[in-house]
């Protein structure tokens, strides 16, 4: 909802930081609020930061941030936002589940930064709503939320809900708040003050194609590497990528071999092997149903190259513990 000019009280928003929770992130949630009073030359917005008890809260730097109080201590706030990184299913109680889903009830503009989509997830207000989260999460996390609309784009804001995918990213979808509440003046004073010269639209994606992240020049290699990220959870033939470019299977190979030093296959293998990582890690999947998500064809084949891969076993990377709601 828009600002007024007859608007006389800031806009109240809570930020809940769990534990481990990335302070870049979390900076560039509140900081551009602090600005914008700036630039407006008047109160826009206030802010309240709380932790589950009121107690300080460690970031995954190591530094001890301390808050304005416990979640019971508001009993309602027109915007709360979510800011959390490592771990949030550890770092997660019954009681801000419920502390959420008031807010929500209540009317509240509900959001999160980087993996705090994974505790609105588990609120369950995300069903049916379009929402990003950390690259690095997104395929755990669409396996265990499939009523949530996940995207791979920078942010998303779905009617009363928001959600950004990372430390850059909350500065962009912050910025495009405040454009639809104090104006897109308001906004563009807050990049230029920051020397943030391109606002990103919430479209926008993540990451960097794989083939610029590799530094792919060929634009057959940089197809070859694209399809593969789309099969993560099934094996492909050479003899298919190779007809699918009108090549030989040997060119494949080559193409391979010259610019990143390894085999299509054993390429292909990586990727699944760090997919399966990622879930084993933020799931409670069984390693069987991995095992066969990520297009291994027994439980014994995906040890011995995850093994190999990782020097552990797969079961040494799962058993995260899920707290109930």
């Amino acid at each position: 909802m828009p600002l007024s000019c007859q608007d006389t009280e800031p806009r109240a928003v809570t930020i809940l930081i769990l534990e481990q929770f990335a302070m870049i992130a979390f900076s560039s949630t509140i900081e551009p609020l602090r600005e914008a009073n700036w630039v407006a030359g008047k109160p826009l917005y206030k802010w309240t930061v709380v932790s589950h008890d009121g107690k300080p809260v460690r970031a995954s730097n190591g530094l001890m941030l301390q808050v304005d109080g416990a979640i019971q201590d508001v009993a309602f706030s027109p915007i709360v936002i979510v800011c959390s990184s490592f771990d949030p299913q550890l770092h997660t109680t019954p009681a801000m589940l419920g502390w959420l889903r008031r807010q929500a009830r209540r009317g509240a503009m509900v959001g999160a930064v980087e993996t705090g989509a994974h505790v609105l997830a588990r609120a369950g207000l995300l069903d049916g709503y379009r929402a990003t989260i950390h690259w690095e999460n997104a395929p755990a996390f669409a396996e265990e939320f499939p009523e949530v609309r996940l995207t791979a784009t920078l942010f998303e804001i779905d009617r009363r809900r928001f959600t950004a995918s990372g430390a850059s990213a909350a500065m962009d979808m912050m910025l495009a708040m405040i454009a639809e509440q104090a104006g897109q003046k308001v906004a563009s004073g807050i990049a230029d003050e920051f020397i943030y010269n391109r606002m990103r639209q919430a479209q926008s994606p993540q990451r960097l194609p794989v083939s610029d992240r590799l530094r792919a020049r060929n634009p057959r290699l940089r197809r070859l590497l694209g399809f593969f990220e789309r099969m993560l959870t099934e094996t492909v033939e050479v003899a298919d990528m190779a007809a699918s470019e009108g090549i030989s299977v040997r060119e494949v190979q080559r193409l391979f071999k010259t610019h990143l030093g390894v085999s299509p296959k054993a390429y292909h293998r990586r990727l699944r092997l760090q997919h399966a990582q990622a879930l084993l890690r933020q799931t409670d999947m069984a390693i069987g149903d991995i095992a066969s998500n990520c297009g291994f064809s027994s439980g014994a084949d995906f040890s011995r190259a995850y093994r190999r891969a990782f020097a552990r076993r797969p079961i040494d990377d799962s058993g995260a513990v899920y707290l109930s709601s």
